[in-house]
């Protein structure tokens, strides 16, 4: 190789180094991403809107116990609601969504303590 050939590359190589790290900033600063993660900063705790929202969903007949789970996905966070038998007046009365994180109705069954 020349050595001009070799400076070139070697600039190239330089610039592109430092290009990288800007590129990355402004990706995470475009405008999708920003109200993106405006999103998940205002959403609250999802153990805080269970607490927040167990005594109402527990009134419900039919309602044995909440618990945070995950979507398919096995990534996505949810509120999994138990229910004794699933109706479709149990769908109507179970909000599809709480505080931003989608609920999932459960058929478990009657649940009773252990003694």
């Amino acid at each position: 190789m020349n050595l001009e050939r070799l400076r070139k590359l070697g600039l190239c190589t330089v610039l592109a180094l430092m290009l990288i790290p800007t590129a990355c900033v402004i990706n995470t600063l475009s405008p999708v991403n920003q109200a993106e993660q405006q999103g998940t900063m205002d959403k609250k705790d999802i153990n805080s809107a269970l607490r927040d929202h167990e005594k109402e969903l527990l009134a419900i007949s039919g309602v044995v116990g909440i618990y945070v789970g995950l979507l398919p996905d096995d990534k996505t966070l949810c509120l999994k609601v138990m229910v004794i038998k699933e109706t479709e007046k149990l769908k109507r009365m179970i909000p599809k969504s709480i505080e931003g994180y989608p609920v999932i109705i459960e058929e478990t069954g009657a649940i009773h303590p252990l003694m």
